[in-house]
């Protein structure tokens, strides 16, 4: 499969500190059949420039010609009214397709507002959100799910929610549910938060069987080319 969420890239947000750890990572990555990872830096546009932010990542995998698996560009955008103070978002989009992951809030309720700026986001930019890590938030429920969908947003999840305790149950139903387009490991480090893929992906296979579950792994690939 093709990671589509990691912050892999070195000192560029909280993920891999030094370039050794990113080159294990994609090593780790590599090991568990991972064959490509998108690189996904925080890009929070009240705290940096867009200009900035790209120069910064540019940068960044410019040092990771020993990654063990290909790397694409894009970002992990929080979303800002600030946004729209720029003419174009392609630069941090999935590989300069229009597929964008976006970070919501995460408040304990949501109100219009949210899902006003990323109806906007789509007519403006002609872009396809990708919710990140949409198990996480506080706020979501399956009907929050179902309205961002209804607006044109793709749902990604983090593998690493299936052995997660308190998320388990829920990142499972939502699979099971169809809820979910794409995975992603999310993957920061080393320590508390390495790359987890083949355990996640057993037990996903053993919830909704193999053929739904590769389905799903596949997804990625035509993200990746911008089909879809």
């Amino acid at each position: 499969m093709i990671d589509i969420h990691t912050h892999i890239l070195p000192d560029m947000d909280d993920g891999a500190r030094s370039i050794e750890e990113a080159i294990k990572m994609t090593e780790l990555l590599w090991q568990q059949g991972v064959r490509g990872a998108v690189c996904t830096p925080h890009f929070d546009p009240s705290q940096i420039a867009l200009d900035e932010f790209i120069n910064r990542r540019t940068i960044a995998m410019s040092l990771m010609k020993e990654a063990k698996i290909p790397l694409f560009p894009a970002s992990e955008i929080y979303l800002h009214e600030f946004l729209f103070y720029y003419n174009s978002l392609e630069a941090v989009t999935i590989n300069n397709t229009r597929y964008l992951l976006l970070e919501l809030p995460f408040d304990k309720k949501w109100n219009n507002k949210i899902y006003e700026m990323i109806g906007n986001l789509i007519l403006h930019f002609d872009i396809i959100p990708i919710i990140a890590h949409i198990e996480r938030y506080p706020a979501i429920r399956r009907k929050h799910i179902e309205r961002l969908r209804d607006i044109g947003c793709l749902m990604q999840l983090n593998t690493s929610s299936v052995l997660d305790k308190k998320l388990k149950r829920k990142a499972l139903n939502y699979i099971g549910s169809g809820l979910i387009d794409v995975l992603g490991s999310d993957c920061h480090n080393l320590s508390h938060r390495p790359p987890q893929i083949i355990k996640p992906i057993e037990e996903m296979r053993k919830y909704i069987g193999k053929e739904r579950c590769d389905l799903l792994i596949r997804q990625s690939d035509r993200l990746i080319e911008g089909l879809d």
